[in-house]
């Protein structure tokens, strides 16, 4: 079983280790649990301790938020989970990368249902 934790808030937080291929970058994440996003998001604080190169992102796609219209750049990415039985399973997927802005800079990661969809929460 993969653990997360919650905040005095309620709010549902998970560890993983992404990597991301194509820069050979690899590091922990934590996520906020988001089955209303429909995408897993790398926001940039989390991408810039990845040593994110956010130069050469080069496959844009616009998300409609709550703050409006916003590009993220798409990039294949593996997601790495601590299992309780000392197994790591993996999920590859398509993850979606903001760069530095005022508006998602400070902003959590997003574990969406491109990832939730393939597996079972309790």
């Amino acid at each position: 079983m993969i653990s997360g934790r919650f905040t005095d808030d309620g709010l549902p937080f998970i560890e993983c280790s992404v990597f991301l291929p194509r820069f050979g970058l690899r590091g922990d994440v934590t996520f906020l649990v988001d089955t209303g996003s429909d995408t897993t998001i790398l926001h940039p604080d989390a991408a810039a301790d990845l040593d994110c190169p956010f130069d050469l992102l080069d496959n844009p796609a616009e998300f409609i938020s709550s703050g409006g219209i916003l590009l993220y750049y798409m990039e294949p990415a593996v997601l790495s989970f601590n299992d309780s039985d000392g197994s790591t399973p993996e999920f590859e997927i398509q993850i979606s990368i903001a760069k530095p802005d005022p508006v998602t800079d400070g902003l959590d990661s997003l574990l969406g249902r491109d990832l939730l969809n393939q597996v079972r929460m309790e």
